[in-house]
């Protein structure tokens, strides 16, 4: 990447954290193994709907400093959760709240450009998440897809069960450059009652990071404890 473009997603990256508001947006679960994550902090005030508290929510700590903002009804819909197949599960009618927050996360360095990081919570009715967890594992059996034009390529990496860490990948092409595969991340997990993922999903054509996922999943496992 040559500097002027590291310049230019960097100062873009700046303008969307400066506008971005915050909120929840109630929508309608993969991860890999993972070490357990420290005991979480005391929560910053982030807003979150009736049954899922602030607390659940990863943290300015967890994310290098960054905030959750709003992210709006039908934004990055195959996330929230898995979709692969697109359309709903039998058991979305299980789900009592939900909310889904967009984090822009500063790169590791200043050199490096930021990412966008994805977050969903579900809780759902006494065995409602143990449903969606199965319906969505057979989701991703069925519906692989792959890279042609307007598709997205699903591959499991890592599952056991109850968590899981997914690849997506997708073909196009950005401003004038050949088109490129682009690979995003997403990590899946069940606590109780509660479906969580976490995503990665890049800065404009570059790919998400499957070992932030890998760290942001462990802690969003340990911050969705605090939903009953």
């Amino acid at each position: 990447m040559t500097n002027t473009r590291i310049r230019r997603a960097v100062s873009a990256g700046l303008l969307v954290a400066a506008i971005a508001g915050c909120g929840s947006s109630p929508d309608p679960a993969p991860a890999a193994q993972v070490a357990s994550a420290p005991a979480p902090s005391v929560p910053a005030s982030v807003p979150a709907p009736a049954g899922i508290p602030a607390a659940a929510l990863l943290q300015p700590e967890d994310v290098r400093g960054a905030t959750a903002e709003t992210l709006p009804q039908g934004e990055y819909a195959y996330v929230r959760p898995l979709r692969p197949c697109g359309g709903r599960y039998p058991s979305d009618p299980t789900r009592t709240a939900a909310v889904a927050k967009r984090y822009v996360v500063p790169g590791s360095t200043p050199e490096t450009v930021p990412t966008v990081v994805v977050q969903f919570i579900g809780r759902h009715q006494p065995g409602g998440a143990a449903r969606q967890i199965q319906e969505i594992d057979a989701a991703l059996k069925k519906c692989r897809g792959g890279l042609a034009e307007g598709q997205r390529k699903w591959d499991v990496i890592e599952s056991d069960g109850d968590t899981m860490l997914v690849r997506i990948g997708q073909r196009f092409s950005y401003a004038d450059e050949e088109p490129a595969t682009v690979n995003h991340y997403a990590a899946l997990a069940r606590v109780n009652d509660v479906v969580v993922v976490v995503a990665d999903m890049g800065w404009e054509n570059m790919d998400g990071s499957e070992k932030l996922v890998r760290d942001l999943i462990g802690k969003a496992k340990t911050r969705a404890a605090a939903v009953h």
